[in-house]
């Protein structure tokens, strides 16, 4: 069936999309549809800076630990003050030993058997120290130790601190006439003994802890210092 144009009557040819004479749209056009506009995409989110909570954790953490090192830095300070404060203190309370520092000539070996009652094999030591071995046992013997200066700042240190460890308790016995100053050890593991500046201090604990036999040494000891 033949099909005109409906503006200039022009014969329009099957399937023509537009009027040869006017160029009219004809009926077989399909309008197109608008395309739908492209839907914007969303900005991304702007992350925060990565770690940024982690980073003033860990300097308000360094600021708190630079602050007690001070605090403890000051107290190491202070402590030290006051040990240096009561070591002169003690110092100008005592005269310096005058006499010859050899811990070993403080008692004779023969002294040192006659108490424990048993013989000395053999003797050892320095200006300080000095060790007497029995006789038929290497691990029995009587340790002795001498502190020449500030010795009195010491048995009281000592004294104290073995105080604390025993909650409060005094568990050194002390030794009326003995030097200026003597305590049995708790369990009779030594003796420990003072006359003016200077400290000895005998270790019984591979001799039977015999604390009677420590006495009479201490005695002998005290008398030649």
């Amino acid at each position: 069936m033949a099909m005109f144009c409906a503006n200039c009557g022009g014969r329009l040819e099957p399937g023509a999309k537009f009027c040869a004479q006017c160029g009219q749209l004809t009926g077989n056009a399909t309008a197109q549809a608008p395309q739908p506009a492209a839907a914007a995409a969303p900005a991304p989110a702007v992350a925060p800076a990565a770690g940024g909570g982690a980073i003033k954790i860990i300097l308000i953490v360094a600021a708190v630990i630079g602050f007690c090192m001070l605090l403890g830095l000051g107290s190491c300070f202070y402590v030290a003050y006051r040990v240096k404060q009561r070591a002169h203190e003690f110092a100008g309370n005592y005269a310096p030993y005058q006499g010859k520092k050899d811990a070993c000539a403080l008692v004779t070996k023969a002294e040192v058997s006659q108490a424990f009652k048993m013989p000395v094999e053999s003797v050892s030591g320095s200006d300080s120290h000095c060790e007497f071995k029995f006789a038929g046992n290497d691990q029995h013997a009587v340790a002795m130790s001498v502190t020449w200066e500030s010795g009195a700042m010491l048995m009281k240190i000592t004294h104290g601190a073995m105080k604390q460890v025993g909650a409060g308790m005094d568990t050194f016995t002390p030794v009326a006439g003995l030097g200026d100053e003597a305590y049995v050890e708790p369990m009779g593991s030594g003796l420990m003994l003072r006359k003016g500046d200077v400290m000895v201090n005998i270790d019984l604990r591979m001799a039977g802890n015999d604390a009677d036999a420590a006495k009479i040494i201490g005695t002998k000891i005290a008398s030649r210092l």
